[in-house]
């Protein structure tokens, strides 16, 4: 009812205007002109009132986040300390709401072994001592290692009692636990450009093809199958070596570089042919460090740290298939 005498006002006062613009000598058309033109202001500042008032709860939540970061700060010891009792919980029920994404996904589960998702190709180490491969001149040849020469920095090689590798042992292996491997290790970097399966693997190399193939293992069956072929070697301890190993083939003759490994001290071991390797010194002792080169004879060891050296194969005289294993420890 209200509404209808404030209407009924409203249109009043509209014929009122009207009759005294008529009455100035204002014709209909500006009159309505000047009549819209009122109600666009009128909307205009109607328009504005929300706008103020978002401004206005913006800045209020502002000052409000200001003050509670303040407080964090200002307490900051208290929280980190109350905070560790949360950490376990708290995963606890992230992995828990994760299961419906994994059970969507589930190849997304492969990256639960990787140490490193990313790797940043322009990390640097500041300040680096370099003096461990500074005065290296040469790579040592020993005749039996024992558990101090692990623990050198400088680079060593050594002839093992591993037994030959061929391409056939491989593939029996990859035969015998088809299941697991395509599973748990069904990727292989192909040439460096692209990933290939273990059967699309052998094929390739069966048909005549010149390619380089990383194979990487990072599970703890995997690791076991390959140690059912190529045993751990003497120089490394039982307890230590690294799940994460990388079997390398290459029958493309190119040069290519030796994938850097879960822990720094490092070794090449040569199940099947032989290259000439090229030690490169870390980033950081270019400038204090030589490069050095030894050749890596069949079922010959070289052992390595990777924070002073990186190691790259070079291409061979002959046509053979070189089959390399590549591990660590810590």
């Amino acid at each position: 009812m209200a509404n209808e005498e404030a209407l009924q006002n409203y249109s009043n006062s509209i014929k009122l205007i009207k009759r005294q613009c008529r009455e100035a000598g204002i014709s209909e058309e500006d009159f309505k002109r000047m009549y819209f033109e009122s109600l666009n202001d009128v909307q205009n500042d109607i328009a504005t009132i929300p706008d103020t008032r978002r401004i206005f709860t913006k800045r209020r939540c502002l000052f409000g986040g200001i003050i509670i970061l303040a407080i964090i700060v200002y307490n900051i010891k208290t929280i980190h300390s109350n905070l560790q009792e949360y950490i376990y919980p708290g995963l606890q029920v992230l992995r828990r709401l994760s299961i419906p994404f994994i059970s969507l996904f589930p190849s997304l589960t492969e990256f639960y072994h990787e140490t490193c998702l990313i790797h940043n190709p322009y990390f640097t180490v500041v300040d680096m001592e370099c003096w461990p491969c500074s005065t290296v001149h040469h790579v040592q040849q020993i005749d039996d290692p024992d558990e101090h020469s692990r623990l050198q920095n400088m680079p060593f090689i050594y002839k093992t009692d591993q037994k030959v590798v061929r391409m056939n042992k491989l593939k029996n292996m990859y035969l015998k636990n088809k299941d697991i491997l395509d599973m748990e290790s069904s990727k292989i970097v192909t040439n460096n450009k692209y990933h290939s399966t273990p059967s699309e693997m052998f094929d390739s190399h069966e048909s005549g093809e010149k390619s380089l193939f990383i194979w990487k293992f990072n599970t703890m069956n995997t690791a076991r199958l390959i140690r059912q072929i190529i045993q751990r070697p003497k120089v490394v301890p039982k307890f230590g070596q690294s799940t994460e190993r990388f079997v390398i083939i290459d029958s493309s003759q190119q040069s290519f570089t030796v994938p850097d490994t879960e822990c720094n001290f490092s070794f090449i071991l040569a199940v099947s042919g032989s290259r000439v390797v090229d030690l490169r010194p870390a980033e950081e002792c270019k400038h204090q460090c030589k490069s050095l080169r030894i050749e890596l004879k069949e079922t010959y060891l070289l052992w390595y740290n990777w924070w002073y050296w990186k190691p790259s194969i070079q291409p061979s005289n002959g046509n053979e298939t070189l089959i390399a294993h590549v591990g660590s420890y810590c």
